[in-house]
């Protein structure tokens, strides 16, 4: 009995040992969810934006439980990773209805779908020298992308397996906190996971009526490329359309579009026609007559509009500079036309102003104009249709051919909307001036914002577009790219006042993943010819929710279009410049849904704070402006330069200051943000908006004007207060040697305000001939600390150091080792170097950076860094003696019997800050430590630090904790497989004066043979 009552406790310890710690910037939780987990199962939560990988561990903000923010009729997805030291079987995910005061979400509204991966040969390029960045990582690889329709799922030991659930909230759902529980069918037992969505009193449109458009080229209905090889839906499901497998699939493909809210409808028209029964009497002179036979474009546009999908058609017809059968790439644009010599057409291309050309669109574009505007398409549907795709690629005759393609199309229907995807400039702002659906790409429009939004001024859809290209840091949709790249991609259009997206190729399946540069770019979707149905993809979801982002931004713009505006502007200014925090994102969109609903911000950090101001008016004096009284205000005194300062009283999470005006809004004005109240940092600039969106740290706010305030009704500002205080907010330091790329002003490393792009002047950098630099802060006197964190570079990540390493000392003489990573940053969103570790004492925190120089990476650039002053109890084991089962190998021995418990961290297994062992390749072996502290104490947290030095694999596959009053009844306590950003973190309530810790590892050769011992911390209940 006893046996299995220690098999009990270890269970439930392991459930909680990765409850949620977000950054230092975000209070933690005040109440922990209970959960339970299966013997031996590690699991936790990601939301949906992490791109989990097999061997992905969680960060400092991993959860246990799953909490989405959602509007009715929307869909919010989230990620349970389970992992463990033997194979995981899941054999299913079941739901709890989720409840709220006597409301309910049924079961049937949540869906769970297995990651799967696609392995990549190598990152994504364009032109073969022009690549993405930054990637999630670098290939080649197994990376993170379909989402398998498999009802189980089997991954073998030390493999996260990562389940995708889905929550989607009917229309008619009430405002409330809806919760309930995930059941994971697991071989050893259940898993159960908390669930709450958290429904704002807003309903999002259907995909049909909906604002934003989407287009996603496909060829469910035929071959819509330039250069049509092949035949996409017969090759891969191995039948013919229009079969009854095919009617089936297109069922579940109509799902699949309604989900995903992709609205338009691809329609490869010269395809459908043959599709059907099209003729033409002997074209060989260009004299042809046609009979076109409609039947099967009607078929396909009735089937999709009767199931909700389809908002706009989208004729797919074009002209290119083709090279099929035979012919060169000449540089001669031609037209898609029916040919034959008699009876029932043929596909062919021929040259724009042949005889062939011009007959064929003399009679389609007026017999298509007829057919649509007898269906009710032409206007019920706003039908649109492609001239060519991106003019402009051959010089001066393609412009001239898409021009004369379009006159002679407009000479038989001359109101017809046409739009194409336009990339080579000046032509593709030329021809825009033609099309009623105007369709750059993103980094045409980000060049030339001025040129297209004067044509959506005029009344123009302004669709963005992106595929192989841009590259480099602008928002894509490849598999190698952070996930929320599509999300943002809608939210940037709201920002600019777009209001669609255009991509290809939604499933160009016959594109081989190894032999194209752009990964992904032709699978949005993937083919599942077993289940005859299609998997969504990751990204395709990353799309739906931005499309879903949109539609609040755009119910939020009905009543308030500046706040709106200036949110999507918050996460996203350009195409190439946007917040890559995903914390920072997922806290936009929530002042987003809470906005759209009517709610204010809550918490309001400025409320009942103190103000002052540069001058008042009686009667508005600073308060009015922080009171919560809309109805009062501040009201400056004079009329030039002025400003209102508040004072939180404590460091805080900035997030932004929303600004609610009491005349006009202010032209310009300067956000500023402090420490201490004497040096300030420019956070944002901006002029006659309502937000100003900031991802910073401070405890003082203050807002500049240079002229023309007449006054604020109020000024809230969105945040968190900070858990700890950030013990270097603010503070001078040194820097040796001094920068010789770029020049730091004195405090870019305290200030608060984070760095993007080089060039924003808040980094410094260091060149050529200094590949170590050192950053030490004099924190004025010692104090308790136990985190260090340093912002990395977010642009260019070849920018980042090779190596970081924290030190501290209480002298300035001797210094110990407190933490160490790799150039990859170890937090969620992949921009910050966290380091934990044992509260120490210390007046001195010492910064050193690494860096090996290369062409892409000729310089290291350096930007905040905080340490937080430690609020929990002190470490019981620190300096404690402990004993070892076996001692270690004489390579690596353990200097003193201190490496435990002597509170330095060991970095790289080399620098003598640890100990080893070593075992048989393909065998498994275990050591354990057990330290005594010396009497009898209450515990409560255990942690054990994880040796990685992001190169080998010497962690251990498994911890165990046993725990005892004395020798003989030490009892296991806890287990866990899973490292929690570098610690294995166990939450523990026992009293115990000897606690011992078990390493087991699975030796597999290859820089996986390895143990390395280091720090063992017990701390007080």
């Amino acid at each position: 009995m006893p046996s299995v009552r220690r098999l009990v406790i270890a269970a439930v310890v392991a459930a909680v040992a990765f409850a949620p710690n977000a950054q230092a910037g975000t209070p933690p939780p005040t109440q922990r969810q209970s959960v339970q987990v299966a013997p031996g199962i590690d699991y936790w939560t990601e939301p949906s934006s992490a791109s989990v990988f097999q061997d992905s561990l969680p960060s400092k903000e991993s959860g246990r439980a799953i909490a989405l923010d959602a509007a009715a009729n929307e869909e919010e997805s989230a990620q349970i990773v389970l992992r463990s030291s033997s194979t995981v079987t899941v054999d299913g995910v079941s739901f709890s209805a989720l409840t709220s005061t006597g409301k309910a979400i049924a079961a049937s509204n949540l869906s769970y779908n297995f990651v799967t991966y696609k392995h990549l040969n190598a990152n994504t390029v364009f032109g073969g020298n022009q690549p993405i960045y930054p990637v999630v990582r670098k290939a080649p690889g197994d990376f993170p992308d379909p989402l398998s329709n498999a009802r189980t799922a089997s991954v073998g030991p030390r493999t996260s397996l990562s389940i995708w659930v889905t929550a989607a909230v009917p229309k008619g759902t009430a405002a409330g906190v809806y919760t309930g529980t995930a059941t994971v069918a697991t071989n050893a037992g259940p898993l159960e996971v908390p669930i709450s969505v958290d429904v704002r009193g807003i309903t999002l449109p259907d995909p049909k009526d909906q604002t934003f458009e989407t287009t996603l080229w496909n060829t469910f209905f035929g071959e819509i490329s330039w250069k049509p090889d092949g035949r996409t839906i017969e090759q891969t499901y191995q039948y013919e359309r229009y079969t009854p497998q095919y009617w089936d699939l297109m069922e579940k493909v109509a799902v699949q579009m309604k989900r995903h809210r992709t609205n338009t409808l691809t329609l490869p028209l010269v395809n459908m026609l043959l599709d059907g029964n099209t003729t033409v009497t002997n074209n060989s002179s260009g004299t042809g007559v046609y009979s076109f036979d409609w039947s099967k474009i009607d078929q396909v546009v009735q089937f999709m509009v009767d199931r909700g999908v389809v908002k706009r058609l989208e004729g797919f017809w074009v002209s290119a500079d083709t090279d099929n059968w035979g012919r060169p790439a000449d540089g001669i644009r031609e037209v898609e036309i029916v040919d034959g010599t008699g009876g029932k057409g043929s596909r062919n291309y021929v040259n724009w102003d042949s005889a062939k050309a011009k007959n064929f669109i003399d009679q389609f574009i007026p017999e298509l104009h007829k057919h649509l505007d007898a269906k009710g398409w032409t206007e019920g549907l706003e039908y649109w249709m492609h001239v060519g795709d991106e003019p402009g690629i051959g010089g001066g005759q393609e412009e001239t051919a898409w021009r004369g393609i379009l006159a002679r199309m407009r000479t038989k229907w001359p109101t017809v909307r046409v739009g194409d995807a336009a990339f080579h400039e000046p032509v593709a702002a030329s021809v825009s001036k033609e099309m009623s659906v105007v369709i750059p790409n993103l980094l045409n429009y980000d060049q030339n914002q001025a040129a297209y939004d004067a044509l959506r001024a005029q009344g123009k859809d302004l669709y963005l577009y992106n595929c192989n290209i841009p590259v480099g840091n602008y928002l894509n949709r490849f598999i190698d790219q952070p996930q929320f790249n599509q999300r943002l991609t809608p939210w940037y259009a709201y920002s600019r006042g777009a209001n669609g997206y255009l991509h290809y190729s939604m499933n160009g399946w016959l594109a081989n993943l190894d032999d194209v540069e752009s990964k992904g770019d032709h699978y949005i979707v993937w083919p599942d010819k077993d289940n005859n149905t299609i998997q969504s993809s990751i990204r395709y979801e990353s799309l739906r929710d931005g499309i879903e982002d949109y539609e609040v931004l755009n119910i939020l713009g009905t009543t308030n279009p500046k706040l709106a505006r200036d949110l999507a502007t918050a996460l996203t200014q350009r195409a190439d410049k946007y917040s890559p925090d995903t914390g920072y994102q997922a806290r936009i969109r929530r002042l987003a849904l809470d906005a759209a609903a009517g709610k204010p911000i809550a918490p309001d950090l400025a409320r009942n704070t103190t103000a002052t101001a540069s001058s008042v008016t009686a009667g508005h004096e600073a308060a009015k402006a922080v009171d919560g009284d809309n109805t009062t205000s501040w009201q400056p005194s004079g009329t030039g330069a002025q400003w209102l300062q508040v004072d939180f009283g404590r460091q805080v999470q900035l997030d932004g200051l929303q600004l609610n005006w009491s005349g006009t809004a202010a032209g310009s004005y300067d956000v500023k943000v402090s420490y201490d109240g004497a040096r300030w940092s420019t956070a944002y600039s901006g002029g006659g908006g309502a937000f100003a969106g900031i991802n910073g740290k401070a405890r003082y706010v203050r807002v500049e004007f240079s002229s023309g305030v007449s006054g604020l009704n109020s000024l809230e500002v969105a945040g968190s207060p900070l858990a700890k205080q950030n013990l270097l907010g603010g503070r001078s330091y040194s820097v040796n040697p001094a920068p010789n790329d770029k020049p730091d002003s004195g405090f870019e490393s305290t200030d608060g305000v984070l760095a993007d792009a080089h060039d924003d002047g808040r980094t410094y950098g260091f060149g050529a001939g200094q590949g170590t630099a050192t950053i030490q802060f004099d924190l004025g006197s010692a104090k308790s600390i136990d985190e260090v964190r340093l912002h990395a570079y977010e642009e260019y990540p070849a920018y980042r150091p090779d190596r970081v390493t924290i030190a501290t000392s209480t002298d300035n003489v001797t210094w110990q080792q407190k933490g160490f990573l790799p150039g990859t940053p170890n937090d969620q969103s992949k921009i910050w170097y966290q380091f934990d570790f044992p509260p120490t004492t210390a007046r001195y925190v010492r910064v050193t950076l690494n860096k090996t120089f290369t062409a892409d990476a000729s310089v290291m650039l350096v930007d905040e860094i905080e340490a937080y002053g430690a609020i929990g109890p002190a470490n019981l084991a620190a300096g404690a003696s402990y004993t070892k089962d076996n001692p270690p190998h004489a390579n690596y021995p353990d200097t003193g019997n201190k490496e435990s418990t002597d509170g330095v961290i060991a970095g790289h297994h080399d620098d003598t800050f640890s100990y080893g062992y070593n075992f048989g390749v393909g065998t498994t072996g275990w050591r354990k430590v057990t330290v005594d502290l010396g009497s009898v104490q209450q515990l409560g947290r255990i942690e054990v630090h994880d040796n990685f030095d992001g190169v080998t694999k010497y962690s251990p596959d498994k911890v165990r904790i046993s725990a005892g009053e004395t020798l003989d009844s030490v009892t296991e306590i806890a287990a866990t497989s899973v490292s929690s950003a570098q610690w294995f973190r166990f939450p523990v309530q026992t009293k115990a004066r000897y606690v011992q810790v078990e390493y087991e590892k699975y030796s597999q050769g290859n820089a996986a043979d390895w143990i390395f011992v280091d720090e063992i911390a017990v701390y007080p209940s």
